[in-house]
């Protein structure tokens, strides 16, 4: 069993009071002597002393916790993402309170004041709509807060994002380079910024081009009843579609069930997502994506969150990290 704080005074005969500062690295900081220190030191290294989580905590006035804060932690958006982040903050000794707030502004607030009651030392964000009273209540706790992938434009906080209006005027552009004249676009019926980006530069590249535009906008909160059956009726009533331009990767693997199974004939033209898929490099024909580059997404997103946690809370700036554009 391990040993207490009280335990490990009492042998050393010194003061519970001196175990914890030693500890919790306050020894100099209360003129404890380099010997009685490194006695201490020696000591809970030699029992393998680890002290109690919420006691160092309230010692240190540090939890060394990260929140995470996203729409869907299980997706393969999010998931990969969540593990960069974790994986970094791993390196420099922070562990990581995940929750997904599935787009429900009111699990967002509920989580949020979770999370600030935990004393987390920042927090990475994906907001959902209506969050702003509750991202100006984590920016007055005076937590660093770093908001990723979507914002929400009355708050003024540090972004890190993907330029989402360029990189689906460029999906369409693909798109019109291998012939498709008359695409479509699948999307979700969402206020999200990052979503009515996708959806504004299809449109504006069909008024450039003189396409007609043609949207299916699928519930998102009922993806799994009405999805398929939504999107193979309105591919149905669109006569002369050559190619669909799906707004996330999920949508598209929707796409793929409902209209490349057995049985459904002449739906064999092009689709393009915005994200990959792992799927989507073994499936024939291939599908080609916006790739968002999850890796230096996470990066960033660290780094400037460590900064304002090293440093104190500074200007918010924007970030913006370049997609790829993946043909196959």
């Amino acid at each position: 069993m391990a040993k207490s704080i009280k335990e490990i005074a009492r042998e050393l005969n010194v003061s519970k009071s001196t175990i914890s500062l030693v500890i919790n690295h306050k020894a100099e900081q209360a003129r404890i002597s380099k010997e009685l220190e490194r006695r201490v030191l020696d000591y809970v290294e030699k029992i393998g002393y680890k002290p109690n989580a919420l006691a160092k905590s309230l010692a240190t006035g540090r939890s060394n916790t990260i929140g995470l804060i996203v729409e869907n932690i299980g997706d393969s958006f999010f998931g990969p993402f969540a593990l960069h982040v974790e994986e970094l903050l791993r390196k420099k000794n922070y562990h990581v309170l995940y929750s997904s707030t599935l787009g429900d502004p009111q699990n967002a607030q509920d989580i949020i004041d979770f999370m600030l009651e935990k004393r987390v030392e920042g927090i990475i964000l994906a907001p959902t709509i209506n969050l702003e009273e509750h991202q100006r209540k984590i920016l007055e706790h005076k937590v660093p807060l770093v908001v990723f992938d979507r914002n929400s434009p009355d708050i003024a906080t540090h972004y890190v994002h993907i330029d989402n209006g360029d990189s689906s005027r460029k999906a369409c552009s693909y798109l019109q380079s291998i012939g498709c004249k008359n695409f479509g676009l699948i999307t979700i019926d969402s206020d999200q910024p990052q979503m009515l980006a996708r959806k504004d530069a299809y449109l504006k590249f069909c008024a450039e081009t003189g396409m007609q535009s043609r949207i299916l906008q699928l519930p998102y909160h009922r993806l799994k009843q009405k999805g398929i059956s939504a999107l193979q009726s309105w591919v149905a009533k669109n006569v002369g579609l050559d190619g669909l331009f799906f707004t996330t990767n999920y949508l598209c693997i929707l796409g793929l069930k409902s209209l490349r199974t057995e049985g459904r004939e002449g739906f064999d033209f092009p689709l393009f997502s915005f994200d990959d898929h792992e799927l989507f490099d073994i499936l024939n024909p291939k599908i080609s994506c916006i790739q968002q580059p999850l890796e230096p997404l996470a990066k960033t997103c660290v780094r400037v969150l460590l900064k304002e946690i090293d440093r104190g809370i500074s200007s918010p700036k924007e970030y913006v990290i370049s997609t790829n554009l993946i043909k196959r």
